[in-house]
């Protein structure tokens, strides 16, 4: 398939996050144009209405202001919305990348072929994150699928970052698997960092930035643990400042700075992130670039990422003593810690690189 002008449509956060995706593509399309959710004028509105609500009535049970777009409804209107911007276009896409399912690029006339790239489902936000999905009943619920089916279905291609998100495709919205690619995604870096890693800082780190699901209250159970048996360990907590007044617990908040993110991590022994549910875990990622070995739960696709005792660790159903356990466990043989290093950065240089991915994508797409 020649694409020459490539259009890609999703939300503004989520296409600044892919942004290193679509230059790697960039090296093969030359024309790509660029439509977010945010221009759009209903989400817009869905957006300020909520986040007013919260603000002046905050007893409401209102648990994110994303709630008010799932509804069968929003997501038709917000499709054809997207649709029109679409076709008033000066300059015509020839294809489109639509990131994620809250919505389709096209609803009522399928005639611009476009793929999807996925991270996960509302099927599965059912089942293992239910606050992802608010829905007041269970038609409710059903009538979301069938749109976000619909939006699946009338695809060219799926490519999705887990094969967690491919099952749910088959077998709760019934593609043909053959629609459906695993591609994997990357984190904040285009080329694998290259630099020293060195360990024995007995430092522990945990991205606290949806403290709750990502298992933030499992994390300081078992570093009261961890403090025991090794006194000189230090757990720092990024991603939102909390009030947490623990020995040996750090918490800086959101770091911006890429190069303070890059020091951290090279200061790190091991990231610990034993989530309740994770789609696939972008930070766990970044650390390995850095080669810092991850214990991670097996509640999403975290486990597709970690190969179990050889670069990292992965724990089923996780609990303080068993995420204690193989803290003290990893931080007690640093020969251990540094073997696991060096098998992850092998696996994020191979597998884990957005060039990697773009040219797996442009793989596919070339048998079209």
């Amino acid at each position: 398939m020649n694409i020459e002008k490539l259009l890609i449509t999703g939300d503004k956060f989520m296409i600044n996050r892919h942004q290193l995706l679509f230059q790697e593509l960039s090296s093969y399309i030359g024309d790509i144009q660029y439509l977010d959710v945010d221009k759009l004028s209903e989400a817009k509105l869905l957006k300020k209405f909520g986040k007013l609500i919260k603000k002046r009535l905050p007893f409401l049970p209102i648990k994110s202001v994303s709630s008010f777009r799932k509804n069968a409804n929003s997501y038709i209107n917000t499709s054809r919305y997207v649709e029109k911007k679409i076709r008033s276009l000066k300059s015509k896409p020839d294809f489109i990348f639509h990131l994620y399912g809250m919505y389709s690029p096209l609803w009522d006339k399928f005639d611009i072929p476009y793929v999807t790239y996925l991270d996960y489902t509302m099927a599965l936000a059912r089942r293992n994150w239910s606050e992802w999905a608010p829905f007041s009943t269970e038609k409710d619920f059903a009538s979301w699928i069938e749109c976000e089916g619909r939006g699946y279905q009338n695809t060219h291609h799926i490519f999705t970052k887990t094969n967690q998100v491919k099952l749910s495709l088959i077998e709760d919205y019934s593609l043909n698997p053959n629609k459906i690619t695993v591609v994997g995604t990357s984190g904040k870096f285009l080329e694998p960092y290259e630099g020293e890693k060195e360990f024995g800082s007995k430092q522990i780190l945990f991205n606290g930035s949806d403290f709750k699901r990502k298992g933030g209250d499992l994390v300081l159970a078992a570093f009261k643990k961890v403090k025991q048996k090794i006194p000189e360990a230090k757990l720092i907590i990024v991603g939102n400042n909390l009030s947490i007044n623990q020995d040996g617990v750090y918490n800086p908040g959101y770091i911006s700075s890429a190069s303070a993110m890059k020091n951290l991590f090279i200061e790190t022994d091991l990231v610990v992130a034993p989530a309740i549910c994770e789609p696939l875990g972008i930070f766990s990622i970044e650390a390995m670039n850095f080669g810092v070995p991850c214990i991670v739960s097996d509640n999403g696709g975290m486990s597709e990422i970690i190969d179990s005792e050889v670069n990292g660790i992965v724990i089923p159903a996780p609990t303080p003593e068993l995420l204690a356990s193989k803290t003290i466990e990893l931080l007690s043989n640093t020969n251990l810690l540094e073997k696991m290093s060096q098998n992850v950065r092998h696996k994020v240089k191979t597998l884990f690189t957005w060039n990697y991915i773009a040219n797996k994508i442009l793989d596919k797409l070339s048998e079209f």
